[in-house]
């Protein structure tokens, strides 16, 4: 019997296919069409970057979102201070703005950099995520849709036992948002005042929240759970579960993000005894 599949690694496979597809994600970011909305909203959106092993990608993850016509302004944000992010960019256009950091940043800083823009609806993507044009169209038409919560494509379910639970692909609400996060000027307003509050609480917390957990903080500031939209599979950097890169591997990522979850909690139940 001839087995032509004996011997073939499907390790090796998975890297051809994967390799397959982000040569379409990269040929889409120069050839593709324009996407366009039939709606006046326009958006910013944020990428921040810190680790040169996710640097390499900046090109066609920047291209790939000017594809969108109802992006007004791209802003790339670069926290680590020992590079220049314009010497990792190949593109000039007008609607692309490169920042520099004077000094290293955390994850959270991005909401601080958000909302210096002034932007009443504005998208942030996670450095290690590659999207194509029409999933973010499909995120910014939920927003725009149902505006009175984040949305976003991946998350976490809080389990009875307190554990987290990451879902994607699917159409649902969840407790947090992560890599991808589509908000409003009013969810960047509550994110602030919530930060205030976290540190009345514990002087600790807000440094917490800049390390690791704004997720969680940017996710509870709508009117009720945020949720998630199913627009296919979420391409990502090959070092997005690599330790020492990914934020997520990091030893204390478990301990900062519940002890943020648990300020998030008290707060929203101080707030529900206040309204009733």
């Amino acid at each position: 019997m001839n087995r032509p599949l004996a011997g073939i690694n499907v390790l090796s496979v998975r890297r051809l296919a994967r390799a397959a597809k982000y040569a379409l994600w990269s040929l889409n970011s120069h050839i593709g069409r324009t996407v366009s909305l039939d709606m006046p909203h326009r958006a910013v959106v944020v990428i921040t970057y810190y680790d040169p092993a996710r640097m390499n990608h900046i090109d066609p993850q920047v291209r790939n979102v000017l594809k969108c016509d109802f992006v007004e302004q791209v802003v790339i944000s670069n926290h680590n201070p020992d590079i220049k992010i314009e010497e990792k960019v190949g593109i000039r256009n007008d609607r692309l703005v490169c920042l520099d950091q004077s000094s290293r940043r955390a994850c959270g800083f991005r909401w601080r950099l958000i909302r210096s823009l002034g932007a009443d609806y504005v998208i942030s993507i996670d450095d290690d995520i590659f999207l194509f044009p029409q999933q973010l169209k499909t995120l910014f038409q939920s927003l725009i849709r149902e505006p009175e919560v984040p949305h976003g494509f991946s998350g976490f379910v809080r389990l009875p036992d307190d554990s987290l639970q990451y879902v994607e692909r699917t159409n649902m609400a969840v407790h947090y948002l992560c890599e991808i996060y589509a908000v409003t000027r009013e969810h960047l307003k509550r994110y602030f005042e919530m930060e205030r509050l976290l540190g009345d609480d514990d002087h600790t917390l807000p440094a917490a929240v800049e390390r690791y957990g704004d997720f969680v903080l940017i996710s509870q500031t709508g009117t009720r759970n945020p949720k998630i939209q199913n627009a296919g599979g979420i391409f990502r950097s090959d070092t997005f579960k690599t330790a020492g890169v990914a934020l997520h591997k990091d030893v204390e990522w478990g301990a900062y993000v519940e002890k943020v979850a648990r300020g998030v909690e008290a707060i929203q139940l101080a707030d529900h005894v206040v309204r009733r």
